[in-house]
């Protein structure tokens, strides 16, 4: 290409105009670095525009983390421990933003003193028992209340709880630090867990600035290491690098400019643009190394300007597809996806631009590589290999129907059972400590995921009536059947209390007098209208809900089946004349799910359509359209087969998987068709040699260029983040998939139109 020939010509001509441009950038983009955002925040993927049901409830949740601590153990009913186990949720009350407090000392319950009902606080005075006597009230009170079981307190009584809602920060990691400063002296006389949105964040936040930045050097080595393996040259090290970095600091420098975050999904990104961005150098250098064995004697300048011209197309080419396979994510409904998408692409896109100018600027001040390193690479077992099963990759044309239709067969039994995961819970191994005390509070209290469903009726008083009141009531306890249901709060429940305290009898609402007495306790308790209106026209009913089977959070596949549930029993028992309306944070990830699913196959779809229209263009010919992306699509074939075998869920990072695999797998292949294009203008009475000729060619880099890659990435896969560990396994999988069915499908593919010759 004219163009991109001139602009090698002047890079070479020009080396340090060009290295002194590029640094300039560099340090200008390296500055803005220093002000990128982490969002760790575990809800911050939910949803922008939470509308329908639930709407209110989310964008209330998503304003405020919750922060819940349980304690046991053998002496915590002393005064001692109760003391500190209040002075340690008045200090933290005091030490953060709290929004609002539940504590069992001052929890609301009813008592019948003489022939009146009274409200008091589960501890005298609302606060921790100072005396004995007043630990034997507590622990009456307690042992008697039935809404403290469950919330306050685990059904047992053996374990206690508080909960704190704080407002949104973004110091997760410092916020904890000083909850945990705050814990020590309860934990040295008692068990403590704490959970809640907080310490998931700041787990979070704990990779995203810790644990990554470990493993992103770790991609840096390897990936170096694989340079110098792949060229046996300290250059071939040193100048790809310096390539990548500085189109990583390209990206991450704007991406900070934007005002983008880097969160649980952009985090991906720089070991990505690392890793993509070196297959450009590779290519460079290995089309320089072929240049100077076979032209000895050549101007050294012209030599590099001739070889990087030469291979220039092949890097436009897979740029631009590996930018299309990026930018399909932008029909993601996801901001953080569309943003990964963008610094991503931004990144590559650079990193390709830098190895067809500064890499050449670079190997202009180089001297030209020994002869005896350039025919050690000949000789190298890859090179081995392909010279002597060539011939037999090329006739193994019925072997590669029968793997393509096994592998299509499976796929097509395999990607609808491939599960979604929206989780946070499950974002972390079993084995942290966020997770076992996470595990912990909900084996002792239950769960604390909520769902609210708001019941409207026709007109003033109506929750009121006694007739009403038992259909509620008698609703609520189907629903208290459900196991994963783990706690029910609403105004029939309180005032089924108060009537058991009252008369000894459970669901009994014949007391008018009884039932506008109680109400107005229940508003007074309850000033925020949250479970009643004024006038109890509506009413809501809390539902606390977790996995029991397994004692976790309910997740994507539950909260299905506990909605579909929740509205066959509104359906089949509700009154006609009441309206209903379920919420919750929960119905957000739901939709989230939704989101992803209907982001994974847009995406994908849009990558695949795109690319097979370019590489179609490029090649003039529909047949080597569909064989350029034949290999790609093996690829993501086996790793959808690969995760319903393993149960790996599709979430937030694996969803990209297809489409970065469609951007960078179908590199290969197209490296190999424009070869095999030269290749059989050399030999076109046979098309067998012209495609054992390509594989001579083409199958070294193709290999090293996915090993390189493969290599850098690694390392994602020993991630404690769950998301970051299957991205790497599966993007790991699927290219080098793709790589082997380049290598060895696709040249008995390419000479099927003729036969063999």
């Amino acid at each position: 290409m004219p163009v991109l020939s001139r602009l090698v010509k002047f890079s070479v001509h020009h080396p340090w105009a060009v290295i002194t441009a590029a640094l300039l950038v560099t340090i200008a983009l390296a500055l803005p670095m220093r002000n990128l955002k982490i969002q760790p925040d575990v809800e911050s993927l939910l949803p922008e525009n939470m509308e329908g049901p639930g709407e209110n409830l989310a964008a209330e949740t998503q304003s405020f983390d919750k922060l819940l601590v349980m304690v046991k153990g053998d002496s915590l009913y002393t005064v001692e421990n109760l003391q500190l186990f209040e002075k340690t949720f008045e200090e933290l009350s005091a030490k953060l933003p709290v929004v609002e407090s539940v504590s069992p000392f001052s929890s609301i319950t009813l008592e019948k003193t003489g022939n009146r009902l009274t409200p008091v606080t589960l501890s005298p005075g609302g606060k921790a028992p100072a005396t004995e006597e007043d630990l034997a009230v507590f622990r009456s009170r307690l042992a008697a209340s039935k809404f403290a079981p469950g919330f306050v307190s685990s059904k047992d009584g053996d374990a206690l709880a508080f909960y704190l809602l704080v407002g949104k920060t973004d110091k997760y990691l410092a916020e904890m630090d000083q909850v945990n400063l705050i814990l020590q002296p309860l934990r040295e006389h008692l068990e403590v867990a704490v959970t809640g949105t907080s310490p998931f964040s700041a787990e979070t936040e704990r990779f995203l600035t810790q644990g990554f930045s470990k493993l992103l050097v770790l991609v840096v080595i390897t990936i170096l290491i694989s340079y110098y393996l792949g060229f046996r040259s300290k250059r071939a090290v040193f100048l790809p690098i310096t390539l990548v970095l500085s189109g990583t600091i390209f990206a991450v420098g704007i991406m900070s400019l934007a005002g983008f975050e880097l969160t649980m999904v952009s985090i991906i990104s720089p070991p990505l643009i690392l890793t993509l961005g070196s297959s450009y150098s590779i290519h460079v250098m290995n089309a320089y190394y072929s240049a100077v064995a076979s032209a000895s004697g050549k101007d050294k300048k012209e030599l590099i300007v001739d070889s990087v011209s030469d291979v220039s197309g092949t890097i436009l080419l897979a740029s631009v597809t590996t930018l299309i396979g990026l930018m399909s994510l932008l029909f993601a409904t996801i901001s953080q996806t569309r943003e990964f998408a963008v610094s991503t692409a931004l990144g590559v896109f650079f990193s390709a631009v830098l190895s067809v100018t500064l890499l050449p600027a670079f190997l202009s001040l180089q001297s030209v590589p020994k002869e005896r390193r350039l025919k050690s690479l000949e000789k190298d077992p890859l090179s081995r290999f392909l010279l002597r099963f060539g011939p037999a990759l090329v006739n193994s044309r019925k072997q590669t129907i029968v793997v393509l239709a096994v592998i299509a067969a499976a796929f097509v039994f395999c990607a609808p059972r491939v599960e979604f995961n929206t989780s946070p819970s499950k974002y972390f191994p079993s084995t942290s400590q966020v997770i076992k005390n996470h595990n912990a509070f909900l084996g002792e209290i239950g769960g604390y995921d909520e769902l609210t469903v708001k019941l409207t009726g026709p007109e003033k008083d109506y929750f009121l009536k006694p007739e009403v009141l038992d259909e509620i009531w008698k609703i609520e306890n189907e629903l208290a059947s459900n196991p994963d249901i783990s706690y029910i709060f609403s105004f029939p429940q309180y005032l089924d209390f108060a009537s058991y305290i009252m008369s000894g009898k459970n669901g009994d609402f014949s007391s008018k007098g009884l039932n506008r007495y109680v109400a107005r306790l229940f508003s007074a308790a309850n000033g925020d209208g949250s479970y009643a209106s004024e006038d109890f026209s509506e009413i809501s009913i809390l539902l606390r809900v977790y996995n029991s089977r397994e004692t976790m959070p309910i997740d994507e596949k539950d909260t299905k089946n506990l909605v579909a549930g929740i509205s066959s029993v509104m359906e089949n028992s509700l009154p006609d004349d009441i309206q209903w309306e379920l919420s919750g944070i929960s119905l957000g990830f739901l939709k989230l799910s939704g989101q992803m699913r209907r982001d994974f196959l847009v995406s994908t779809i849009a990558a695949l359509i795109m690319i097979g229209i370019v590489t179609s263009i490029v090649f003039k010919s529909a047949v080597k359209g569909i064989l350029s992306i034949t290999p790609m699509l093996t690829g993501i074939f086996s790793s959808l087969i690969l995760m319903f075998l393993f149960k790996i869920p599709l979430d937030m990072t694996t969803i990209m998987v297809s489409c970065i695999t469609i951007g960078v797998g179908v590199d290969d292949s197209i490296h190999f068709l424009l070869q095999y294009r030269k290749m059989n203008r050399l030999y076109p009475a046979s098309r067998d040699k012209a495609v054992y000729e390509t594989i001579i060619h083409t199958g070294r880099p193709i290999v090293i260029t996915t090993l390189s890659i493969v290599a850098g990435l690694l390392f994602l896969s020993f991630a404690q983040f769950q998301p970051i560990r299957y991205f790497g396994l599966l993007i790991v999988f699927t290219l080098l998939t793709t790589c082997f069915s380049t290598v060895i499908l696709l040249p008995s593919l390419t000479g099927l139109k003729r036969g063999k010759n």
